[in-house]
Formats: C-alpha cells, sequence, structure tokens
C-alpha cells in the first residue's frame, strides 16, 4: 500500500457536531523565510490540514514562536533542522520553500514516498533544463520528475494540478504577468513588442536580502534591476509560449519599491486588430469566470485592494485608435505571489475547493 495521502482518510470530514476530524499532516520546509512564515499563517487558519513538521537552518530544535515571535499564542510546533526522513514520517503534504536549487535535493525522495509536493523554488518550473542552468548556474539534479511536474497556476492549469503529485509554484512576477497576458496570447491578439514593467517590494527577494538592504532606506526609495535578464523572464516566456505555440516578444523590468507588500505590473501591447474595452472585458471574463481570486476591474487596479489577500486584480485601458492597449495587474507577492498560489495547489490536489483556507 502507498505511503501516500490516502484520499479517503485523509480528506477533511464532519460530524454531526461539525467537529472536524482526520486533517491532513502538513510539513513547511523553510518555515522562516518570509515565504515560509506566510505559509505557517495561513496554515494554521485552514479547517482541513494540521502543521505537523516545520524545518528551517537552526541548529537544533526549538519553537516556532521563539524564532517568530509573533506566532506567540498561535502555534506550540517545534521547528527542526531538517531531516527527511523524521518529514516524510511526520506528514503526507509537503510545501518546499527552499531556496532555489535545494529543493530538487529533496524532492525525489518525499515523492518516492508518496508524498505530494507543492515547490515554491524555481527548481521544477522550467521545463527546459540548459535554461535552468544557464539562470540559476546549477545543473538540474531530477530530470525525472521535472518531466511530471505541473506548473502551479491554478487559474490556467487547474485540471492538470488535480491529477499531480509535483506541483512548480510559480514566481511571483510571473503569476501577475501571466495572469494579465494570458487570454490575449491565448485569443491571439497580441502584435509586436510586449513590454513589462513590474514593481515589487522587498520582500520578494527573500528575508536575507531585505536585511541586507535596510541599510539603503528602502521604505523611501525605487529602483530598477535586471533588466533583460531576471530569472523569471524563461519563465514567463515558456508559459505564454505554451498557450499560443508562439514566441512572445517580450522585454521585463524589475523594480523594487518602498513598500511592504504587493507587485504592480504595467503591461504595454499593441493589438493586431482594433479592439474595444468591452470586447478586451468579455475575453478575460470568458478565461477567468470560473476563477475566484480573479477580480477584472472596470478601472485600472489599485495595490492597496489586494495586500494582505489572494487576489490578483486586472484592469486595462484601451486607446482611442483601438490598438494600443495598457493592461495592470497586481497581487500581494507573499500571498497569490507564494504562499497562498501554494495553498490554493495544495487544496486543488487533495480535491477540495480550491478557495478553502483563503478568503
Amino acid at each position: 500500500m502507498s505511503k501516500g495521502i490516502n484520499p479517503v482518510r485523509n480528506f477533511v470530514q464532519s460530524d454531526s457536531q461539525g467537529d472536524i476530524f482526520n486533517r491532513v499532516k502538513v510539513a513547511v520546509l523553510g518555515a522562516t523565510g518570509f515565504t515560509g512564515e506566510k505559509l505557517v499563517e495561513i496554515l494554521l487558519g485552514h479547517p482541513q490540514v494540521e502543521i505537523t513538521y516545520l524545518a528551517s537552518q537552526t541548529p537544533e530544535p526549538v519553537a516556532y514562536k521563539t524564532l517568530l515571535p509573533n506566532f506567540t499564542g498561535k502555534t506550540e510546533t517545534i521547528c527542526e533542522p531538517l531531516d527527511i526522513s523524521e518529514a516524510i514520517t511526520k506528514s503526507d503534504f509537503f510545501f518546499l520553500s527552499l531556496p532555489h536549487t535545494v529543493s530538487m535535493e529533496f524532492a525525489p525522495s518525499l515523492l518516492a514516498a508518496g508524498k505530494k509536493v507543492v515547490d515554491l523554488s524555481a527548481d521544477y518550473r522550467l521545463k527546459d533544463t540548459s535554461l535552468y542552468q544557464e539562470y540559476y548556474n546549477t545543473a538540474h539534479k531530477d530530470q525525472g520528475n521535472l518531466a511530471k511536474g505541473v506548473y502551479g497556476l491554478a487559474e490556467i492549469y487547474h485540471k492538470q494540478i488535480a491529477k499531480s503529485n509535483l506541483v512548480a509554484n510559480p514566481g511571483c512576477y510571473p503569476t501577475s504577468i501571466i495572469l494579465a497576458l494570458f487570454p490575449l496570447v491565448k485569443e491571439g491578439l497580441i502584435n509586436g513588442k510586449v513590454v513589462v514593467d513590474s514593481k515589487s517590494a522587498i520582500s520578494g527577494a527573500g528575508r536575507k536580502t531585505a536585511a541586507k538592504l535596510r541599510s539603503m532606506d528602502v521604505a523611501n526609495n525605487f529602483w530598477a534591476y535586471k533588466p533583460f535578464v531576471h530569472q523569471h523572464t524563461p519563465e514567463i516566456l515558456s508559459i505564454l509560449k505554451d498557450a499560443s505555440g508562439e514566441n512572445i516578444d517580450l522585454s521585463f523590468i524589475p523594480h523594487v519599491a518602498g513598500m511592504a507588500a504587493g507587485i504592480y505590473s504595467t503591461i504595454c501591447l499593441n493589438s493586431n486588430k482594433k479592439v474595444s474595452k468591452d470586447e478586451i472585458s468579455d475575453i478575460y471574463k470568458k478565461y477567468y469566470q470560473d476563477s475566484p481570486f480573479i477580480r477584472i476591474k472596470e478601472d485600472l487596479p489599485k495595490l492597496g485592494d489586494v495586500v494582505g489577500t489572494n487576489f490578483c486584480d486586472i484592469g486595462f485601458a484601451v486607446n482611442v485608435d483601438g490598438k494600443e492597449i495598457v493592461l495592470v495587474s497586481c497581487l500581494d507577492n507573499l500571498i497569490k505571489g507564494a504562499a497562498g498560489a501554494a495553498v490554493q495547489n495544495m487544496n486543488i490536489m487533495l480535491g477540495w475547493d480550491e478557495a478553502i483556507g483563503l478568503k
């Protein structure tokens, strides 16, 4: 018998009094980074799971609330040095909130043990291993599972995610950009170059990088970085090519903005035919009418409306010529751009309503 999740035993049920039992046992590996912390926060509020294992680079077991005092009174779980054998014994579902190039060291053992895995690093996002080596300076060590993994953008790959044991959670920038562009790419409307200008909170760089940049007075600063060579570029291009069958000519310019959370992407493109705002709106409704976390706005969206939520808000403007279009999408980089999307993927993988624990 498989050691993995029993689809009957582990689905949460309720008795006549509404008590919850048989919660799925989940582990977070890399629990003290920004994303790991957000994952734990969301999972503690999820009615159908129980956190049974937390791991970080701590040299010895320590109460999670000691490492992150904001969890005092919320959990008594111990955070431990990673022991993959112990983790497998204690948990059925795994979130890998580990650095790029590290997840592929542990995912094979988890999958071989019949566990389900959502990886929040880039290790299983790029099917082309030459691109992975180019952007992450490391040869991929788990090509067998790479071929089986599913890209975890729920609004596009819901059916595939539901059947998968390994989901590659998307990057935060790609989530905002792909969700905005996908319907128009799919409809074949884009003509020529697409220019993407994205602003992200410093938390998107991770806890260690954010700590190093404190001296730069981030709260009152703003700068561009890695134009043309950002590691999320091939991820964006590969998914859009999957949508259209063609290469998209795209320039991606990311920025760090002095804000606590969020990503705001402004995308400029030309349509290959004259379109109205109502026609564009109908296209988005066609693709996202069943997506609980996509909101199509009548006006251009505001970042403050999505921070602290798992929503991605999308709006657009069409020039009077009917061919020049500006798309805007925004989301919370640590929730819809990371931890919230990971929980959404878990819900789908376990056959639950994808919004459980996220609204």
